[in-house]
């Protein structure tokens, strides 16, 4: 046998999960979870995708000092339609990206355009209470984007899901670029391990790292197991220069759905992670959503998870 198949998660789940659910919001609610996240004054900051009983979204602001124990804000933050979602009328818009550049706030969602599909919404932001959104970024159907930190040979980069077709083929993770952040090309698919857990699509989840031996990515993929999709959170690296290309990928899964509270609830079997921050002490704090209902928190280092992709990725 393969000593491989024994391999340990370098994520450890919180003792604490689930760190947030609809029983702790300051207002009833139906679910929240897919958060995105980043350090902000100080603190951790979530923004809180928040589906009330009507599953109407918001968008909420938490914040924390220990990145455990958040508070959550009462009203949900006033986030303006880009020209894009005004002009085919979006209906639903969910799960936010955090992405830092300097001294702005770069968040990007998914923006549900009815018959349109799904297309990317963007926006920027420097204290988390004036939003300005950036139009038309792109066309549907398209969502998961996640904007790298820095330029990348003099471009904007982000990672993204564009939905072309049908089966894995169509729904992988690709790479585009821009100068301006309005203006996306130069699009290529990563070249993504052919496992059965990412069988069914894939799409990038935190923010990438930066680390001295690649761009560190966690990313989430499912497969159809019976009747559900069953997600879980993979981890590579990505060449610093050209990202498009993966250094490291490994087959193993580093979480996948196994507590009550990631298996139970408006989507079984779902561990889905929007953003990743590293603590004072080195620590990695992985928000997630737990079964499309409920916010987790699993812990690393982005060293172990380095290790854990340069010896085992192919």
């Amino acid at each position: 046998m393969c000593a491989a198949k024994y391999l340990s998660s370098p994520l450890t789940r919180h003792e604490a999960n689930p760190i947030i659910t609809p029983e702790d919001m300051p207002f009833p609610c139906y679910s929240v979870f897919n958060a995105g996240a980043t350090m902000y004054d100080g603190k951790v900051l979530l923004l809180l995708r928040v589906e009330d009983f009507a599953m109407n979204s918001d968008f909420f602001v938490a914040t924390s000092s220990d990145g455990v124990n958040f508070e959550v804000s009462s009203e949900p933050i006033d986030y303006p339609l880009c020209e894009t979602e005004e002009r085919f009328g979006a209906s639903h818009r969910f799960d936010m990206r955090i992405t830092r550049i300097d001294d702005r706030y770069y968040v990007c969602h998914a923006a549900w355009l009815g018959k349109h599909g799904c297309c990317i919404g963007m926006a920027w932001t420097k204290d988390f209470v004036q939003f300005t959104p950036l139009d038309r970024i792109s066309v549907p159907s398209n969502r998961n984007a996640v904007l790298f930190p820095e330029k990348i040979g003099g471009l904007y980069a982000r990672l993204e899901r564009p939905l072309v077709g049908s089966g894995r083929s169509g729904m992988g993770i690709w790479i585009s670029y821009s100068p301006d952040l309005e203006f996306w090309g130069k699009a290529m698919p990563l070249n993504m391990p052919n496992t059965y857990w990412s069988s069914a699509k894939s799409g990038a989840g935190a923010i990438p790292i930066k680390t001295d031996q690649g761009w560190l990515e966690i990313y989430h993929a499912c497969s159809t197991n019976c009747s559900t999709l069953n997600y879980h959170l993979g981890a590579m690296l990505l060449d610093l220069e050209d990202p498009s290309k993966v250094i490291a990928a490994p087959k193993h899964f580093i979480l996948a759905p196994q507590a009550d509270y990631e298996c139970v609830g408006q989507v079984p079997n779902v561990v889905f992670t929007s953003g990743a921050v590293e603590m004072p002490d080195g620590t990695l704090n992985v928000y997630y959503g737990g079964a499309d209902t409920r916010m987790c928190l699993a812990q690393t280092t982005v060293a172990k998870l380095v290790d854990f992709c340069l010896a085992n990725g192919e």
